[in-house]
């Protein structure tokens, strides 16, 4: 299981130009495994936790990547950061729109 963070009133999976993917958590990618609540603590208050499974994105098409989050994240969020990705010979439209299925 994976969360996005996401704003209120905003898509949770919106890909932003420059972005190469959309940042997850992967709740398993440390031990012990995260909490949502562990990861919202390093986030604006209002913002809320959307999970989704692998098996979720997968199907449409799309693969998630571990990348080490931003170093102004706590270690363990650091570890466990991910991206959602365009699967292969998928186009920016065709990621776009596969992650707005997401939703």
């Amino acid at each position: 299981m994976v969360v996005r963070i996401a704003e209120p009133g905003r898509p949770a999976f919106q890909l932003r130009k420059g972005e190469e993917g959309v940042s997850v958590f992967d709740l398993d990618g440390v031990q012990p495994s995260l909490t949502e609540n562990e990861i919202l603590d390093s986030f604006r208050s209002g913002s809320g936790p959307v999970s989704r499974s692998l098996a979720e994105i997968e199907a449409k098409g799309l693969r998630v990547v571990s990348v080490l989050g931003a170093e102004t994240l706590p270690p363990r969020l650091r570890e466990a950061h991910c991206e959602i990705r365009p699967g292969p010979g998928m186009n920016r439209v065709e990621f776009k729109k596969a992650l707005m299925e997401l939703e």
